[in-house]
Formats: structure tokens, sequence, C-alpha cells
């Protein structure tokens, strides 16, 4: 299934929320009498819906074990609501949300899940709180599956990095990732295995995960001489770390130079260091790349 993902800031509204039980082993019950709950709150308290039900994960759905989530419905009017309804009326405030739809049973539904963290980590985007499921098409609407639509929905904010997603071996990355760079004009200046680290200092065990500092000669003189906090900052962070379906490469946003100084004088040479690395970690996904 193809999966169509768009940036939208949701409108603010008013929500009929009750928080209920389910399990996942009977999801689509537990779905249907969620529902079959919000409509009885609705009907009895005068509330007149005008928007799909959905579900908000506050923890992702375990395999056997029954959570709470929050069942809501989106409302017109707002009469009081007794204390024994065990629902609240909550005012939800626009939020820029990340979205896709899935058709069909929720058996696969998880497939959605992984293109729309896919495609958050290659636009720029992350998440920034629990998903939400709207049911467009619910199973208190149709009995076959196939004719479900979900929409799922992720809250998200500009992440404050440039980063791509590999499908590769973890040395292999680390050794494109550094090539590249080299290409672009950057030198590897620091490098710090933090999975290394962490195992003989600590104990801790972690994915493969490498740090390094890449520095620009030219743009970094350009910053320093403009302000030379700026090699506080200096030099970029690229961070190759292993990931369930690859290597994921992630380098700072320069642009983070300007903010934290509050010097708009940067802004030139921050921006041409974000599109070189931009372009650094766009050739890492070319075919050519990878057979380099």
């Amino acid at each position: 299934m193809e999966y169509r993902v768009n940036v939208c800031e949701t409108p603010p509204q008013a929500v009929l929320r009750i928080p209920l039980e389910i399990r996942p082993d009977l999801l689509s019950e537990g779905i249907v009498g969620g529902m079959n709950r919000l409509s009885e709150v609705a009907e009895k308290a005068g509330l007149v819906a005008n928007g799909a039900p959905t579900i908000t994960f506050h923890r992702e759905l375990p395999a056997e074990e029954a959570i709470i989530v929050d069942f809501g419905l989106p409302i017109e009017a707002a009469p009081g609501l007794g204390p024994s309804s065990g629902a609240q009326l909550v005012i939800q405030s626009p939020t820029l949300v990340a979205r896709t739809c899935h058709r069909g049973g929720y058996h696969d539904i998880d497939a959605g899940y992984r293109a729309l963290r896919e495609w958050l980590q290659g636009n720029g985007y992350r998440p920034v709180g629990p998903p939400t499921e709207a049911y467009l098409i619910g199973p208190d609407e149709v009995s076959d599956p196939r004719l479900l639509i979900t929409e799922i929905r992720i809250p998200v904010t500009a992440a404050p990095a440039i980063a791509v997603h590999l499908d590769t071996t973890f040395p292999d990355a680390v050794a494109r990732t550094r090539m590249t760079l080299r290409e672009h004009g950057f030198g590897v200046v620091t490098e710090f295995d933090v999975q290394a680290a962490l195992r003989e200092r600590t104990g801790e065990h972690i994915e493969e995960y490498l740090i390094l500092g890449a520095c620009n000669p030219q743009l970094a003189g350009r910053a320093l001489a403009t302000d030379r906090e700026a090699g506080l900052l200096l030099p970029c962070n690229v961070v190759v770390r292993a990931d369930q379906t690859g290597v994921l490469v992630e380098a700072a946003d320069p642009a983070l130079l300007v903010q934290v100084l509050a010097r708009p004088e940067l802004a030139a040479p921050a921006e041409e260091t974000r599109r070189l690395l931009a372009a650094a970690l766009s050739d890492l996904t070319r075919p050519a790349a990878a057979a380099g």
C-alpha cells in the first residue's frame, strides 16, 4: 500500500474525551465499544458531533496487555456534562500534524506508522506528541475490514537537523558519510564513538552510534569573523546511528547558530553551510553514491 503524507495545522475545536481501556486482541470490538460510549454520552448531554471519532495512544499498544486510551469526538455544542459520564470536554488548540491514511484492517496498520515516521525523518520534522487515529470509516459503519479508512496523525515540529535514512550497514554508512562530507568541502575534525564509550565507562549498551564533527574551514572563518562566539557551535555535528530498519544520518542545522547567538549577520554562512550539508546527505541516497 502506498502512503501519502502531508503536514497541516488542525483547527481549534471542542472535543468530547473519554478514557477507556482497549485490548490488542480485541481491537475492533474495543474501538466499536468506545465509539458507542462516545455516542451515548454525546446524545445524553445534547452534544452534536462535527467530525470523525478518534483514539489517542499515549504509549504503544502492547502485544497482549490492555491499555487506557483517549477516545475523542469533535462536537459543536457544549452543555454541562454530569460527573457520572466519565467524560471531559476539552478545547484543543491548533496543532501542526503529519498525517496519512491507512485503508483496510487494523492487523497491518503498523505499516502506516512506519511510513509516516520514515517520511518525518526524511523531510525535516520530528514527533512531539502521541499519535491519534481518526476513524473516517470505522468498524461501527462497515463489517468488511477492507473498507475501513483510518487517518493516522502525529503532532510534529520542524526538526533541528537535516536527516536521511539509509538501507545499508553501519560501517558502509560511516564510510560513505566521511567521503561525501569531504567531497562537499568538510573535514572531519572530531569523532566520538558513543556506543564504545558508554559500554566501556558505564556498561550501558546502545545501538551503533557515532558523532562526527564536520567543519568547512572557509565558512567557519566567515562565521568567526562575524562573531568569535560562533566557535562555541563549531564544528557541525553529524550523527550516524543504527535504527531498526537501517542507518540514520543526521546533521545539526546550522541555522541554530543564528538563533542561539541572535546574530542575523551569521545567516549567510549558516545558510551556505546548511546547503552544503543537505547536498552531502542527499548524495548518500543516490545509487551512484552507494556504488562508490
